[in-house]
């Protein structure tokens, strides 16, 4: 079972069709399939084999499908990168998972080249650009000078296809090992939901690292056969032309993605004649209000999801066939079961908030090289969200807070420990909190609030800038307060709870 069979079907029904639309041209099914043939071979020739890990950090453009389906035609296994990660977080998961080669852009070898010394699993760093460093292979070349292989590694269900990594509670990172299988399974159960064809057009906007882009995008674009218009990076004025010019008939995105498309709107301009038949929205809640304007604005559907990186990714939905309730995450997706648990581990009553807990053939096999967080996680068969949910009577789901001090950030989760372990490292910081507030465009917002040294004259911009050095753009607080003291629980704690107010 490997899922390039599912690739392999589609070019032998479409062949010359469109699979790749982007702004400078098209590549058909047909090219598609060569280049990735292609790619297979030459990243074979460089003694990449079976199990070995290799990154993959492209933005949403044709190289990106064909480097994950090459990798995954030897039976190695991808670890998608969030593209806007900076040299030092990306080298920590390179690693993390001893990445064996990297398939990069070439504007992340400045950052990432001090590094390299201190990564002695990394055999390979390939690039895409010009005039690339001696010690590098150039991927247009690789793709180029290699003949198209006609094998595919078989696998397994259980085998893994990808390492998708999600923070973890401390802030540490958390390789979650996902399988062929685990893809194939959820695949199969959202085309179903999605009533999805070879008519349609997906347009992608949400980045293909990002969990949802992967499965709802580009996996399930290939697999019915349809066209995958790849947008390089999220542009809500460009994805509105492209509502209003009737090009594209599905689109996924986060709450935050919904709201600034709404506001390229003219006044009293709505698009109820549009191709568009359905948009999916996850990574975070979205709001009855924005939902309802949107729907009437644009003349769509908007169905919510719930996912998580560990599930391949989507648990439920809002449907046709079990129903719709806005506000809800839906029921489950065939194939996959959701109970609400009390501290104990008993299923709640109806309407009791607990944890949600999932079971189904889209469930991680584990973390990697976290044996005991693996067990903790995964008990009796039921993978434990750390999410707070209830279920009504009818069924239905609904996520009511988070277990942790998770901040959800237009889609993209950020842990205030990471956040905060790069303060301290400020020497002018004594002591440090991180949290998330709310914010009407992203869902939430970073706010850090800072006890300076006696005599530190360090300034919130000078901050600003020295985390913005170290780390990702999007986790960078966009509130930065001074505090003489943190408020304090009767414990002795930091009272994160009033710090957001």
């Amino acid at each position: 079972m490997n899922l390039n069979i599912l690739l392999e079907q589609s070019v032998a029904e479409r062949g010359i069709e469109t699979a790749i639309r982007f702004p400078s041209g098209e590549v058909s099914y047909a090219m598609m399939h060569d280049a990735v043939r292609r790619l297979a071979n030459g990243l074979s020739k460089i003694g990449i084999r079976r199990g070995d890990r290799v990154a993959l950090l492209l933005p949403n453009i044709p190289q990106y499908p064909i480097a994950f389906y090459a990798i995954l035609r030897l039976g190695a296994v991808v670890v998608p990168i969030n593209t806007m990660l900076k040299g030092r977080e990306t080298a920590w998961l390179l690693e993390n998972c001893e990445a064996k080669a990297i398939i990069a852009w070439q504007g992340i070898y400045e950052e990432l080249q001090r590094y390299l010394p201190n990564l002695p699993f990394l055999q390979h760093v390939i690039l895409l650009g010009e005039g690339l460093p001696a010690d590098t292979i150039s991927l247009t070349r690789l793709i180029a000078k290699s003949s198209a292989s006609s094998e595919i590694a078989e696998l397994d269900s259980s085998d893994p296809a990808v390492i998708q990594y999600t923070s973890g509670v401390t802030g540490t990172p958390k390789g979650a090992e996902l399988t062929h299988g685990n893809f194939i399974a959820n695949l199969k159960a959202c085309r179903e939901i999605m009533k999805v064809s070879q008519r349609d057009q997906f347009l992608a906007a949400l980045p293909l690292f990002h969990p949802l882009g992967q499965t709802l995008l580009m996996h399930l674009a290939f697999y019915v056969g349809a066209v995958l218009d790849l947008q390089p990076k999220f542009d809500p004025s460009l994805v509105l032309e492209q509502f209003k010019q009737r090009k594209a008939t599905i689109f996924v995105g986060v709450p935050s993605m919904y709201r600034m498309i709404l506001d390229q709107l003219g006044e009293g301009e709505q698009l109820c004649e549009g191709s568009m038949r359905l948009c999916i929205c996850g990574g975070d809640t979205l709001s009855e209000v924005l939902l309802k304007e949107f729907e009437k604005l644009i003349g769509t559907y908007i169905l919510e999801c719930y996912s998580t990186s560990e599930t391949s990714p989507v648990v439920s939905f809002n449907q046709w066939r079990t129903g719709r309730r806005i506000g809800s995450l839906g029921h489950p997706v065939p194939g996959v079961e959701i109970k609400v648990i009390d501290e104990r581990g008993n299923e709640a009553a109806i309407g009791e908030v607990g944890e949600i807990v999932v079971k189904g053939e889209n469930v991680m096999r584990g973390y990697i090289n976290r044996p005991r967080l693996s067990t903790e996680t995964l008990r009796d068969g039921w993978f434990h969200t750390g999410d707070l949910g209830k279920m009504d009577i009818n069924g239905f789901f609904y996520l009511v807070d988070r277990m942790n001090n998770r901040i959800i950030k237009g889609g993209f989760s950020i842990y205030p420990s990471e956040v905060e372990e790069v303060l301290f490292c400020h020497p002018d910081v004594d002591e440090v909190a991180v949290v998330g507030i709310p914010n009407e465009l992203m869902g939430q917002e970073v706010k850090a609030c800072v006890v300076l040294k006696p005599d530190a004259t360090v300034t919130t911009q000078q901050l600003s800038e020295y985390l913005s050095e170290r780390m990702a753009l999007y986790k960078v607080p966009a509130v930065i307060r001074f505090y003489r003291d943190l408020p304090r629980t009767l414990t002795g704690k930091i009272n994160k709870q009033e710090l957001k107010g």
